[in-house]
């Protein structure tokens, strides 16, 4: 009974997800992160069935879910990757990115043809050999040739983890950096959490990677060698879920405000009288304090080009949109705990213009050095 909880368990954390991004897809058309990741969760799927179906020796579906196995296996790092680059990366660079679900295609055709042309005996002979018992002796023919296809897949999949995860990071870095280039504020756009997730697949990564080594035939008959591994990637796949069903924010909503910023008719003058005139705007009118300022506001207030704001404040000023904004609402703050000690901080915080009191602590203790609940004491001392 346990082991079918273990074999069973990610696979309906898969399921489940896949269908509450179906589900949420059919209300609200056109989100490719959701895509991705519904697809994500799709090969999961049909990965943990295979698992399931080996584990609990259903010989008869084997060919079958052996081969879906194969084609998910090599497919599900690469599919995050697709997810990962879809909310960070321009839909203009998209083209050629589905390539890397090469392996898996060919993979699953390999395995599914041979067992095809093998006979029913031969396929008997090498779920029972190879795939239970992990060993080549008494294959001949086909099978060796299967054998042969599955360690290749094994390499396959080893070889990928490594630059996927880099790459991965990578985009979303670079993401990072325009996100705190063009708003003032960044909660519930940044992709911190993936941040995170990404660690945790590092970790997962490694417990594949000898998993696949070492090969299932061996935990076919140890209950905690199965346990803590499914349990493990049960909890990675529902955090995953999760959080890629929460996050709404993505490059697109980026394209679209720039889209925007780009219809003003651009600057001629110079940077640094461009400069000159965002910080006039921005002392005069304090619009550090309007919350989720946006670039493209800047770009609507002055009649500049977003290229031009870009330059002279990233460029010229030594700092992105994001820095420049959150350092002035701290400015104001600080003034405001000296002047004003009966106010609580979760007022100096929505007066200061932070739209979360998180913002706000982060903030201040990265200008300051200290918490505003500490700078708040030394001030009444």
């Amino acid at each position: 009974m346990k082991e079918m909880i273990f074999t069973v368990m990610p696979m309906f954390v898969c399921l489940f997800w896949f269908v509450m991004l179906a589900l949420d897809l059919k209300e609200h058309r056109n989100q490719r992160p959701r895509m991705q990741l519904l697809l994500f969760m799709g090969a999961a799927t049909l990965l943990y069935w295979g698992h399931c179906v080996f584990f609990n020796h259903a010989t008869d579906l084997l060919p079958l879910s052996d081969t879906l196995y194969t084609g998910a296996n090599l497919a599900v790092y690469p599919l995050y990757y697709l997810y990962i680059t879809s909310l960070t990366t321009r839909s203009s660079e998209h083209r050629l990115g589905w390539l890397i679900l090469l392996p898996a295609l060919l993979g699953a055709i390999c395995v599914g043809g041979l067992y095809i042309l093998m006979s029913p005996d031969e396929s008997l002979q090498f779920i029972i050999t190879y795939l239970y018992k992990g060993e080549r002796l008494g294959l001949t023919g086909l099978p060796v040739a299967q054998a042969f296809t599955h360690d290749i897949c094994k390499v396959l999949f080893a070889l990928q983890i490594i630059p996927i995860l880099v790459a991965g990071r990578h985009r979303m870095r670079q993401y990072d950096q325009l996100l705190n280039s063009i708003y003032s504020d960044t909660e519930g756009k940044s992709l911190q959490s993936l941040h995170y997730m990404l660690i945790a697949f590092v970790a997962t990564s490694v417990l594949s990677f000898v998993a696949n080594i070492i090969g299932r035939h061996y935990f076919v008959n140890s209950l905690w060698l199965l346990g803590l591994p499914s349990t493990l990637f049960s909890t990675m796949l529902f955090t995953i879920g999760y959080i890629g069903y929460r996050q709404h924010f993505s490059i697109t909503d980026i394209e679209n405000d720039e889209q925007q910023a780009d219809e003003e008719i651009p600057e001629q003058k110079a940077i640094q009288e461009l400069r000159a005139r965002i910080e006039k705007l921005m002392k005069d009118e304090k619009l550090y304090l309007q919350p989720n300022l946006k670039i493209v506001d800047l770009v609507k207030r002055l009649g500049s080009n977003r290229n031009y704001i870009y330059q002279a404040i990233n460029r010229d000023m030594g700092m992105p949109f994001n820095e420049y904004v959150n350092r002035m609402r701290i400015d104001h703050a600080e003034r405001l705990i000296v002047q004003h000690p009966e106010k609580t901080l979760n007022e100096i915080s929505d007066l200061s213009g932070f739209t979360s009191s998180t913002s706000f602590y982060r903030n201040f203790k990265l200008f300051r050095g200290v918490s505003p609940k500490e700078f708040a004491m030394k001030v009444k001392k």
